[in-house]
């Protein structure tokens, strides 16, 4: 009876491996399949990412070229003060309202094909007909060159969903810093090189030459897009972009995120007081003050330079003593820049002010997203940034509004000792000063160490003590002979392994 029972369980046992056997056999390829197709879209995606930093140098190069430009062309065709303001009004606006058709594209379309809709129409083919304006007898040229700027800001802005997202997914999360540091790097790089150059060619050739060869180098940058891989779109986040200017409702919203409201409320504010005078800046250097064109691109690549160093500077900061205080810091040094615009007269002084708005401007940047990102919340974070900029982007349109209407009233008018666009000038820092009362209201959201650390200490510690520390080290270390240098890094090291012998012991 044993070995009858015995049989069958060996048999049993036999059976069992002759089942899991060819499983296995058959589970292999599939495995491998798996594998070499995950190692396949790494691929895609590293030679994507490398095209696409190769893609953003050309692009921003192009740009860079466009935007430091497109003022002094209007000048050019004779476009009054009003003229400039409503140029800028009309190209934020544009840009504003294409996000909402940008976003609702990516339902129906590959998010390549919307760049690629947007890189022909905003880089190339609507940069024809400006390219050929200086050359037409028109009666209007500069109504034409505002309307053509308008669509180019709308289908400019029209891909930056797709683009965002598709960068969103081509990016892995760990490396996204890393790889986006980079990139801003190069094109951060690419765009001083080709602003200083089109200074130089647009003295000696025209608007037109410069604006074909950026014409051109948005044509490269196509060839590197079309390389890139488009993985699968990551839906993500389900919302609607909804307003409501009910009563009801904008009591909710307020008792919801108190603190979103009033950060929105300040910066579109903000943001009104300061286009009532940006587009001005560029029509007061070169009218008014007669600084030639290559100057011109300098003072702007070398406030763009500063830019790239600051940002970090203020980083550090944001990180030691929360958002809210330096939130603070740059929005009060923020006010003072038309201000000193109506005290500059030369080519010295307004480097030095460059130096000085763009130190200020770029913690101000900075620490406006970072605040963004601590007061809303993860889970509906596009919506309230979405909103957000919707609404502060309306601030731009309409200070620059204001601005035109200020600019052409009193072009020919004075107040005090000051004179024509001096004047939109001092409004732009009245307002500014005025805005700095919401200030108060912003409630700090990452305390860190802001609940011990005394105001006043952090404007002194960010805007005079490190400053001047830094430049006395630069000076310091700058007019020291090499020999001495040397010697002292020679002593330095040999201390140092005097005390790693003595630990050794």
């Amino acid at each position: 009876m044993v070995d009858e029972k015995q049989k069958p369980a060996k048999s049993t046992a036999k059976t069992a491996k002759k089942i899991v056997l060819p499983s296995v056999i058959e589970m292999r390829p599939v495995v491998m399949k798996e594998k070499i197709k995950h190692d396949n879209e790494e691929e895609k995606v590293k030679k994507s990412l490398r095209n696409s930093t190769s893609e953003g140098v050309f692009n921003a190069s192009a740009s860079s070229i466009t935007n430091t430009f497109i003022t002094p062309l209007a000048l050019e065709l004779k476009a009054t003060n009003a003229e400039i303001g409503l140029l800028n009004a009309v190209q934020n606006f544009a840009n504003t309202i294409a996000q909402i058709p940008g976003a609702k594209l990516t339902e129906y379309y590959p998010r390549k094909s919307i760049w690629m809709l947007s890189q022909v129409m905003s880089k190339i083919l609507l940069w024809i007909p400006i390219i050929l304006l200086p050359f037409l007898s028109l009666d209007n040229p500069v109504t034409i060159l505002i309307i053509l700027m308008g669509f180019i800001a709308f289908f400019a802005g029209l891909r930056s969903p797709a683009w965002s997202s598709l960068m969103g997914d081509l990016v892995p999360l760990k490396t996204r810093g890393r790889y986006f540091g980079m990139r801003n790097m190069f094109t951060g790089i690419a765009s001083i090189v080709a602003t200083i150059l089109a200074g130089i060619v647009v003295a000696e050739y025209g608007f037109s030459m410069i604006f074909i060869v950026a014409v051109l180098l948005g044509i490269v940058s196509i060839f590197f897009f079309i390389r890139m891989y488009e993985p699968q779109f990551k839906r993500v986040f389900f919302y609607k972009h909804t307003f409501s200017f009910k009563p009801r409702e904008l009591v909710t919203s307020l008792s919801v995120n108190k603190a979103l409201v009033i950060f929105t409320i300040y910066l579109f504010f903000m943001n009104f007081a300061v286009e009532i005078a940006a587009p001005f800046y560029t029509v007061y250097m070169l009218k008014d003050l007669q600084i030639n064109y290559f100057w011109f691109a300098v003072l702007t690549t070398l406030g763009a330079v500063v830019r790239i160093f600051a940002y970090k500077y203020w980083g550090r900061f944001v990180d030691k003593y929360g958002s809210r205080k330096i939130l603070v810091v740059t929005g009060f040094f923020g006010c003072f820049t038309p201000l000193m615009w109506l005290f500059v007269s030369n080519i010295y002084e307004i480097a030095a002010l460059k130096i000085f708005d763009s130190f200020v401007w770029a913690g101000l940047d900075m620490v406006v997203f970072n605040y963004l990102l601590d007061v809303t919340p993860a889970n509906k974070r596009p919506q309230y940034v979405a909103n957000h900029n919707f609404f502060t982007g309306f601030g731009v349109v309409f200070g620059a509004l204001a601005g035109a209407m200020i600019a052409e009233a009193v072009q020919n008018s004075s107040l005090l000792w000051f004179r024509g666009l001096q004047i939109v000038f001092l409004t732009s820092f009245l307002l500014r000063i005025i805005v700095l009362l919401i200030l108060p209201k912003i409630r700090e959201i990452d305390v860190k160490q802001s609940a011990v650390v005394p105001l006043r200490y952090v404007f002194w510690q960010t805007m005079a003590i490190e400053p001047a520390h830094g430049l006395k080290n630069s000076l310091f270390y700058s007019f020291r002979y090499p020999e001495k240098v040397v010697k002292e890094l020679e002593d330095s090291v040999t201390k140092i392994r005097y005390k790693i012998n003595i630990k050794k012991h």
